[in-house]
C-alpha cells in the first residue's frame, strides 16, 4: 500500500510492503519511486519515522535519476539508416528499442542497461538490413558473372567500410554502416561484391559497380558524415 509522511514543506510518497526480513529497508527505484519494506510486526509510525529521517538521502538519490533521464533525453542521439533520432529511456519490465518519428524509446529495467539493448537493436538491425543487400546483389550480379554467394561476416572496423577476401568469398561489411542510409549501404555491398569479380581498384573495378549504381559516385560520398573512413 502507499502512504505518504510530511517533512517540513515537503510531502513523500511511498509504498509499503511487508516482507519475511528481519530490518527497515528502503530502496529507490529506477523510476525514483520510494519503497519500504519490513516485516509485519513493526508499527506504521516507526516506518513514517524512518522515512523522514532519511528525507534528504531520499531526495538526493531521485535528483540523481531525474538529472540522468534529463540529460540522456536532451543530449544523446542516435543515427539510424541516415536519419538521428533523441533518445529516450523509459524504465519498463520489459527490454527493447521502439523507433517513433523523431524519437528512439529505449525500453529498459535500469538506465545502466539502455546502452547495451541500443547494441543488441543495432546488431539485429545491421544482420537484418545488410543480409538484404547481400541476396539482392548476389541476385542481380550472377546473371552476369559466374560468382558463388559470399558469405557475410560483420564486425566493428575503424579504417574500412568492408572488405571482401574473394579466396575465401568471404565479405565483411562495418557494423557502423547501419547508421547511414540504405542507399550507402548498397554501395557499400556493391562495393565489396565487385572486388569478387575485380581483385583491385582499376577502371573495370569501377565499371563493374557503375554497371548496377551509375551514380555510385555521388552515393559514395554519404560516407563521410558521421565516421572519417576510408571508402577501400
Amino acid at each position: 500500500m502507499q502512504r505518504k509522511v510530511k517533512v517540513n514543506d515537503l510531502e513523500i510518497i511511498y509504498t509499503y510492503v511487508i516482507k519475511n526480513v528481519k530490518n527497515i529497508n528502503l530502496h529507490i527505484q529506477n523510476d525514483g519511486s520510494v519503497v519500504v519494506t519490513c516485516n509485519q510486526y513493526v508499527p506504521l509510525e516507526t516506518v513514517d519515522q524512518v522515512v523522514k529521517e532519511k528525507y534528504q538521502w531520499i531526495l538526493d538519490h531521485i535528483q540523481k535519476i531525474e538529472q540522468r533521464a534529463k540529460t540522456l533525453q536532451r543530449n544523446d542521439v542516435m543515427y539510424f539508416k541516415g536519419k538521428q533520432y533523441l533518445i529516450k529511456v523509459v524504465i519498463s519490465k520489459t527490454c527493447g528499442v521502439k523507433l517513433s518519428e523523431d524519437n528512439c524509446m529505449i525500453y529498459c529495467h535500469s538506465f545502466d542497461e539502455a546502452n547495451q539493448v541500443l547494441l543488441k537493436f543495432y546488431q539485429a538491425e545491421c544482420k537484418k538490413c545488410f543480409t538484404y543487400f547481400m541476396e539482392d546483389i548476389y541476385h542481380r550480379m550472377s546473371k552476369d558473372y559466374a560468382i558463388n554467394k559470399p558469405t557475410l561476416k560483420i564486425r566493428h572496423m575503424k579504417s574500412r567500410w568492408g572488405s571482401c577476401i574473394p579466396s575465401k568469398n568471404q565479405i565483411t561489411l562495418n557494423s557502423r554502416l547501419i547508421h547511414y542510409n540504405e542507399e550507402f549501404i548498397e554501395y557499400v555491398v556493391l562495393h565489396e561484391y565487385a572486388h569478387l569479380i575485380q581483385p583491385n581498384h582499376s577502371k573495370a573495378f569501377y565499371h563493374v559497380i557503375e554497371k548496377y549504381m551509375p551514380d555510385y559516385k555521388r552515393i559514395s560520398k554519404n560516407g563521410q558524415k558521421i565516421f572519417t573512413i576510408e571508402d577501400n
